[in-house]
């Protein structure tokens, strides 16, 4: 059994290599290597102090942010230490954050993974109509990329579509319970597996009918945002000179957009070479592009790495347990989907 799983996991993890592999060769192949040196001297080391303190502050708005989407079920400090922990497992297990946080609210509050799990969705599904919008009141000055506006407008109309659903079905809780209490009558498996996850994610969900605490998570994550494009204006500044605000907003939609790809950890290669595509809009020479793809990286990874293990430390966990216990999540939901 464990080689069978070994064997789901490389699969599962293979893509995203693939995909990381080709785009570093590619910058490599782009790229003068004197002149990328050239370029990665020029770092300003105050300003990657001053990205790494704007990260952290972002974080905290963050979790600022899914306290209110968990009804403040959690303290602030807690809700801190595990949106860390999730950032941190992202980067060892790709797309696993989410359901690290989901299983690590418990250990804090009782309370089920599927409802934990909803208020995560809820944050993402706010960070896409984010990320759309963004691109959408940017996209008209960088007219290289306009082909992909249909994309942007795509997804911002499902994630609305969702909403409505989602606000749908809590307004009709009671009949979407009875008709699962039906269907639980005839299927076992949906008895088992759907019906009570449903239940779940319906009241973990139920937070969208709470305009006070649904508005300040809206505007806790606007001010993560916020944050992310001053790192980004900033570090660019200290590469190029003074460039236009828009600059950095319309890059940050981008790379929100380029590593949602499947990528080997930590977005090795993805996260460069999304920006450096970014950056050809503006005519930003690759050298240059690469340089501040390549500290804006590390600015992350070292923002992820600190804040993560001084969350493990100080919540008496560990990343390698918390790893097995991810591991075991995704176990039980491969065997629920019988895979």
């Amino acid at each position: 059994m464990s080689s069978v799983n070994s064997k789901r996991s490389w699969k599962s993890w293979l893509p995203g290599v693939l995909i990381s592999a080709i785009i570093v060769f590619v910058l490599i192949r782009l790229v003068d290597f004197q002149t990328f040196v050239a370029a990665l001297r020029q770092t300003n080391f105050l300003y990657v102090f001053i990205a790494f303190c704007l990260m952290t502050l972002a974080s905290l708005a963050r979790s600022a942010a899914w306290r209110e989407l968990l009804d403040k079920k959690i303290s602030l400090r807690d809700s801190f230490f595990i949106v860390n922990e999730g950032y941190l497992l992202n980067q060892v297990i790709p797309r696993s954050g989410e359901i690290g946080r989901a299983v690590l609210v418990n250990s804090v509050v009782e309370m089920n993974f599927f409802q934990a799990l909803s208020s995560v969705v809820i944050e993402r599904a706010i960070d896409l109509c984010v990320t759309a919008l963004l691109f959408l009141t940017t996209i008209g000055r960088a007219v290289a990329l306009d082909w992909i506006v249909p994309v942007a407008i795509t997804i911002l109309a499902v994630v609305l579509v969702v909403f409505i659903l989602l606000f749908w079905a809590i307004k009709r809780r009671k009949k979407v319970e009875e008709w699962c209490d039906v269907r639980e009558g005839k299927s076992e498996f949906f008895r088992k597996y759907i019906s009570k996850n449903l239940k779940a994610i319906l009241n973990g969900a139920d937070i969208i009918q709470k305009p006070a605490y649904f508005l300040r998570a809206v505007f806790w994550i606007l001010i993560c945002w916020s944050l992310w494009i001053a790192v980004s204006y900033l570090l660019l500044a200290s590469f190029v000179g003074e460039i236009p605000l828009w600059w950095a907003i319309f890059i940050q939609s981008i790379l929100a957009f380029g590593i949602a790809l499947p990528s080997a950890p930590a977005g090795l290669g993805v996260f460069e070479g999304t920006l450096v595509a970014a950056l050809a809009v503006f005519h930003i020479e690759n050298e240059v592009a690469l340089s501040y793809a390549i500290v804006m990286h590390v600015v992350q990874l070292l923002t992820i790495g600190v804040l993560g293990l001084v969350s493990l430390t100080i919540q008496g966990n560990s990343l390698r347990a918390l790893v097995v216990k991810v591991l075991d999540r995704l176990r039980v939901r491969r065997s629920e989907k019988g895979e």
